[in-house]
């Protein structure tokens, strides 16, 4: 036999509906409904009524309880019925009288006599999928349910506000508006792997667009770094601050030009990776013998105007799930107070020991980024079925980038991508996260061991702006796997020096 039933989604809350049995099949019934619509007005009917269902009563004042038999006039004022007795002759009299009242009626185990079925339904914010065995398996239908509840990310409603906002904006006829929404839909969820027919004028002016863009964005840089010079050179010559400035550049070994190249390799990988800004840093910064509370100190600090802007722009793309931020940056920005004020504390004094840990993790991340070099691409795609609790895995990641100068990409937004989870929305809100901890935990450096270390803060940032405009040129040229590869071994060459300068020392 076919499953002949059509899905409705009704608005149970402008409904009436009664209930007739007070037993444990009815409290399955009413923790379904008002799980859904816990608006409904429910009038439950039994001549016993169990405790678990009296305790919903507190809870919603939409539901009334009759402790006594039914009665035919209860049919008046109800729209529909569910029967919830365990005995199958009086279900099935209470059946009758209600389709001689015109009340659609739902008899619990019993689909053959089911006017309309209570289905399984996956819940993601605005979206509501039900689920429907035809009545042969509710339990198939529940198992359903929790593997499409783990299955579809939790962006889901974030997507379906955009397409909504997407859809208000659409111009044209009803045709033209589903056609549009069809194809972003369609490569939305294929990501890109359903072949399509576009159209082509389109698509080429929108390339045309983004190249001269791109181009764009190049000229105003260099006008820009030229202009910035320009003005840093009159201020210069109007002040006489020339010996100042090669004081400033020269002090601590010419650390202020090691900084600049650290600056640049840091932005070049991050820009190709998404991430490793902070590992690279640090990486150096050990191998240059920097106290590590000022690595962390400086790449921080540093660090506040990179995903200030990075943020930004995410924000402004639509790229940021606030409710991923405001789970994970809470405790992200303590880990990362407690990550300073531990490094702050002990740093200095146990540098010894500090050092060789900070230089394992960098080992670690470095290895990570050498495997990802030669991950197969399709196991990449798995997801995982349990999911990271959001408050740990921020409070981790603050701690350990805060303590360690980096670690929060490689640990939380690569923890996040591999779940399955939407990459651009994973990328924005963990951007946005960064960002808060960064200050914070910036902050809290230049309360604890002061402001002492700007050539190096001033290098990391000049070469991470300078390289910020090309990066994307660059990085479009450069083969992925190639960079993964050097990238990688130059981490574990550069860790594996600092750990064993360390233990000579």
């Amino acid at each position: 036999m076919s499953n002949s039933l059509y899905p409705i989604f009704l608005k149970l809350e402008n409904l009436s509906l009664l209930i007739i049995g007070g037993g444990k099949v009815a409290l399955e019934k009413l923790e379904s409904v008002l799980g859904n619509s816990p608006d409904t007005f429910i009038k439950l009917v039994a001549k016993e009524i169990i405790p678990e269902v009296r305790a919903l009563q507190h809870e919603f004042s939409n539901l009334t309880l009759h402790e006594r038999a039914y009665d035919e006039h209860d049919f008046n004022d109800a729209d529909l019925a569910i029967i919830a007795v365990n005995d199958i002759k009086l279900a099935g009299e209470i059946r009758g009288k209600a389709q001689q009242k015109n009340v659609l009626v739902n008899i619990a185990d019993k689909p053959d006599l089911c006017d309309f079925y209570l289905g399984s339904i996956v819940k993601k914010g605005s979206l509501k999928i039900a689920i429907s065995t035809n009545g042969k398996s509710p339990t198939i239908a529940k198992r359903l349910r929790e593997t499409f509840t783990e299955t579809i990310p939790d962006e889901m409603d974030h997507v379906l506000d955009n397409m909504q906002h997407i859809r208000n904006k659409l111009t044209g006829d009803f045709n033209y508006k589903v056609k549009e929404l069809n194809k972003i839909t369609t490569e939305y969820l294929s990501d890109g792997k359903v072949s399509s027919k576009p159209d082509m004028e389109m698509e080429k002016l929108i390339n045309i667009t983004k190249t001269a863009q791109r181009k764009a964005n190049i000229y105003l840089a260099i006008i820009g770094v030229l202009l910035l010079f320009g003005l840093f050179g009159l201020v210069v010559y109007q002040f006489n601050l020339s010996d100042d400035i090669q004081y400033f550049l020269n002090k601590d070994g010419h650390i202020f030009y090691w900084m600049l190249f650290a600056g640049f390799m840091a932005e070049i990988v991050a820009g190709s990776m998404g991430m490793g800004y902070g590992v690279i840093c640090t990486t150096i910064l050990l191998l240059l013998n920097v106290p590590p509370p000022v690595v962390s100190a400086s790449i921080h600090s540093a660090e506040s105007f990179t995903t200030a802007a990075g943020s930004f722009s995410h924000y402004k793309l639509g790229n940021v799930n606030k409710k991923m931020v405001w789970v994970l940056f809470p405790l992200a920005i303590v880990g990362s107070v407690i990550g300073a004020l531990t490094l702050s504390h002990y740093g200095e004094h146990y540098a010894h020991i500090v050092k060789p840990i900070i230089a394992c993790y960098t080992l670690y991340l470095g290895i990570n980024i050498l495997r990802n070099a030669f991950k197969d691409k399709k196991s990449g795609q798995a997801k995982t079925k349990r999911r990271t609790n959001l408050r740990i895995l921020g409070l981790a990641g603050g701690f350990i980038d805060s303590f360690a100068g980096g670690g929060w990409g490689p640990l939380v937004t690569g923890t996040l991508i591999k779940e399955g989870r939407i990459p651009r929305y994973v990328v924005g809100s963990s951007t946005v996260a960064k960002f808060l901890l960064t200050v914070t935990s910036a902050i809290t450096f230049i309360f604890t061991i002061g402001i002492h270390h700007w050539n190096i803060v001033l290098g990391l940032l000049l070469g991470g702006i300078f390289t910020a405009p090309f990066s994307a040129m660059l990085t479009a040229k450069l083969p992925t796997k190639k960079m993964f590869v050097v990238v990688g071994i130059v981490v574990i060459l550069m860790s594996l020096v600092t750990i064993t300068k360390s233990f000579l020392s």
